[in-house]
Protein backbone atom coordinates (compact mmCIF):
# COMPACT_ATOMS: atom_id res chain seq x y z
CA UNK A 1 0.00 0.00 0.00
CA UNK A 2 1.39 3.43 -0.86
CA UNK A 3 1.84 6.21 1.72
CA UNK A 4 0.31 9.16 0.86
CA UNK A 5 2.18 12.32 1.81
CA UNK A 6 0.50 15.56 2.81
CA UNK A 7 2.37 18.91 3.11
CA UNK A 8 3.29 20.20 6.37
CA UNK A 9 1.60 22.91 7.88
CA UNK A 10 3.00 25.87 9.19
CA UNK A 11 3.08 25.11 12.69
CA UNK A 12 5.11 21.86 11.78
CA UNK A 13 7.50 24.48 9.69
CA UNK A 14 7.97 26.54 12.80
CA UNK A 15 8.52 23.62 15.31
CA UNK A 16 11.19 22.16 12.75
CA UNK A 17 12.99 25.55 12.74
CA UNK A 18 12.59 25.88 16.35
CA UNK A 19 14.25 22.35 17.19
CA UNK A 20 16.63 23.35 14.27
CA UNK A 21 17.97 26.33 16.43
CA UNK A 22 17.84 24.85 19.48
CA UNK A 23 20.11 22.15 18.24
CA UNK A 24 22.41 24.86 16.70
CA UNK A 25 22.91 26.42 20.27
CA UNK A 26 23.85 23.15 21.56
CA UNK A 27 26.74 22.83 19.08
CA UNK A 28 27.64 26.34 19.79
CA UNK A 29 28.10 25.28 23.52
CA UNK A 30 30.03 22.80 22.67
CA UNK A 31 32.00 25.04 20.57
CA UNK A 32 32.79 27.41 23.37
CA UNK A 33 33.47 24.73 25.81
CA UNK A 34 36.17 23.00 23.66
CA UNK A 35 37.47 26.72 23.15
CA UNK A 36 37.61 27.24 26.87
CA UNK A 37 39.60 23.74 27.39
CA UNK A 38 42.04 25.40 24.69
CA UNK A 39 42.30 28.65 26.03
CA UNK A 40 43.16 26.60 29.49
CA UNK A 41 45.64 24.53 28.07
CA UNK A 42 47.44 27.66 26.37
CA UNK A 43 47.33 29.16 29.69
CA UNK A 44 48.94 26.47 31.54
CA UNK A 45 46.19 25.67 33.53
CA UNK A 46 45.99 21.92 32.35
CA UNK A 47 47.50 19.23 34.21
CA UNK A 48 47.45 16.77 31.33
CA UNK A 49 47.38 17.86 27.22
CA UNK A 50 46.36 14.76 26.17
CA UNK A 51 43.10 14.52 27.99
CA UNK A 52 42.44 17.98 27.34
CA UNK A 53 43.20 17.67 23.90
CA UNK A 54 41.19 14.48 23.29
CA UNK A 55 38.36 15.98 25.06
CA UNK A 56 38.60 18.50 22.27
CA UNK A 57 38.41 16.63 19.39
CA UNK A 58 35.45 14.64 20.98
CA UNK A 59 33.73 18.09 21.77
CA UNK A 60 34.71 19.09 17.55
CA UNK A 61 33.00 15.68 16.49
CA UNK A 62 29.84 16.08 18.22
CA UNK A 63 29.56 20.16 16.80
CA UNK A 64 30.23 19.11 13.58
CA UNK A 65 27.22 16.12 13.98
CA UNK A 66 24.76 18.22 15.87
CA UNK A 67 25.27 20.97 13.08
CA UNK A 68 24.04 18.54 10.54
CA UNK A 69 21.00 17.64 12.24
CA UNK A 70 20.37 21.44 12.96
CA UNK A 71 20.69 21.86 9.04
CA UNK A 72 18.98 18.76 8.10
CA UNK A 73 16.11 19.58 10.47
CA UNK A 74 15.70 23.07 9.04
CA UNK A 75 15.72 21.45 5.53
CA UNK A 76 13.57 19.18 6.95
CA UNK A 77 15.71 15.86 5.86
CA UNK A 78 13.88 12.84 6.55
CA UNK A 79 17.27 11.35 8.56
CA UNK A 80 17.07 14.49 10.76
CA UNK A 81 14.79 13.46 13.77
CA UNK A 82 16.26 10.66 15.13
CA UNK A 83 19.87 11.97 16.23
CA UNK A 84 18.05 15.03 17.61
CA UNK A 85 15.61 13.25 19.07
CA UNK A 86 18.29 10.86 20.61
CA UNK A 87 20.88 13.45 21.51
CA UNK A 88 18.20 15.04 23.35
CA UNK A 89 17.19 12.68 25.22
CA UNK A 90 20.60 11.75 26.57
CA UNK A 91 20.62 15.31 28.51
CA UNK A 92 17.70 15.18 30.19
CA UNK A 93 18.89 13.03 32.64
CA UNK A 94 21.97 14.98 33.05
CA UNK A 95 19.91 17.87 33.54
CA UNK A 96 18.26 16.41 36.01
CA UNK A 97 21.17 15.29 37.85
CA UNK A 98 22.74 19.00 37.44
CA UNK A 99 20.25 20.15 40.33
CA UNK A 100 22.39 18.61 42.86
CA UNK A 101 26.15 19.95 42.09
CA UNK A 102 25.60 23.02 39.31
CA UNK A 103 23.34 26.19 39.78
CA UNK A 104 20.23 25.58 39.26
CA UNK A 105 19.54 27.91 36.54
CA UNK A 106 21.78 26.36 33.95
CA UNK A 107 20.37 22.84 35.29
CA UNK A 108 16.64 24.00 34.62
CA UNK A 109 17.90 25.61 31.24
CA UNK A 110 19.60 22.15 30.01
CA UNK A 111 16.65 20.05 30.91
CA UNK A 112 14.19 22.78 29.29
CA UNK A 113 16.08 23.12 26.08
CA UNK A 114 15.96 19.28 26.10
CA UNK A 115 12.41 18.77 26.68
CA UNK A 116 11.44 21.87 24.29
CA UNK A 117 13.24 20.31 21.75
CA UNK A 118 12.49 16.69 21.53
CA UNK A 119 8.48 17.95 21.57
CA UNK A 120 9.42 20.66 18.73
CA UNK A 121 11.08 17.16 16.48
CA UNK A 122 8.40 14.90 17.58
CA UNK A 123 5.81 17.18 16.59
CA UNK A 124 7.08 18.63 13.03
CA UNK A 125 4.98 16.00 11.46
CA UNK A 126 6.90 12.85 9.85
CA UNK A 127 9.79 13.69 7.69
CA UNK A 128 9.69 12.18 3.79
CA UNK A 129 11.19 12.92 0.62
CA UNK A 130 8.05 15.05 -0.33
CA UNK A 131 8.63 17.39 2.88
CA UNK A 132 12.09 18.00 2.37
CA UNK A 133 13.08 21.37 1.22
CA UNK A 134 15.54 22.27 -1.47
CA UNK A 135 19.13 23.76 -0.21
Amino acid sequence: MPVTSTAPTSRQFALGRCAAVLIGLEALAIAGFAVFYLVELVLGESTDVMIVLMSVVTMVVFVVGLSYVAAGLWRRHPRAQAPAIAFNFLLVPLGIAMFQFAPAGLAAAILVTAIVTIASTLLMGRLDESSQLPG
